[in-house]
């Protein structure tokens, strides 16, 4: 039975204003089946945000104990969660090239969208692993960095709203992916200080 949706704050049911978007590269079978993101058992995902301190990093209190951090907890919090393309599967690979082309554009539109509410505050976009960011591009980049990607790097059929967001590319969570743990942690923690940062300067606005 299908679950599956995107998952985007909503201001009418309390949640903070969306500024940050995590895009999967396509759901998991378990994904798929209970609605919830990165749900397959060896997706690392959860305890990367927990060992980062992500959720916190973004409010300007402390959430205090938490005993499970999940996808309607950060919801919550203004992050949301969709994919590249919306079709099940464990195997990121067994997607076709046609699929990958035929999706580059119906993702864009999508995703401006999700910018252009009125709700939205969308300030940056966090690709879960590089493969779907390479697939943007066509043809395909043959390689790319992870953490805060140059401005100047945006896909040409992107919309100008997309192309003025902030590019974050996070290490694979996938138990499949070959990396050391630091290294996968590293973007997350990167990207946790960021948002830290960034909610500093924001309330110092606001204070002026």
């Amino acid at each position: 039975m299908q679950n599956y949706q995107a998952k985007i704050p909503n201001v009418e049911n309390g949640d903070l204003p969306m500024h940050t978007l995590f895009i999967g590269h396509n759901p998991s079978i378990a994904t798929w089946q209970t609605g919830h993101y990165f749900a397959n058992p060896t997706n690392q995902f959860w305890k990367l945000v927990g060992k980062s301190d992500l959720l916190n990093s973004a409010t300007s209190f402390e959430i205090g104990e938490i005993t499970s951090i999940d996808d309607d907890l950060m919801i919550s919090r203004g992050f949301g969660f969709t994919d590249f393309i919306e079709k099940p599967g464990n195997d990121a690979n067994a997607i076709t090239r046609s699929e990958i082309e035929s999706n580059r554009t119906i993702f864009a539109q999508r995703i401006e969208k999700y910018a252009n509410d009125i709700n939205s505050g969308l300030k940056r976009i966090c690709f879960v692993g590089k493969k779907q960011w390479k697939q943007q591009f066509a043809p395909n980049l043959s390689k790319c960095g992870h953490g805060l990607q140059e401005p100047n790097m945006r896909p040409k059929h992107w919309p100008k709203i997309l192309c003025n967001l902030e590019i974050w590319v996070l290490a694979s969570p996938s138990g499949r992916a070959v990396i050391s743990a630091s290294e996968r942690l590293e973007s997350y923690q990167k990207l946790a200080q960021h948002l830290e940062n960034a909610n500093v300067d924001d309330n110092s606005r606001i204070n002026q």
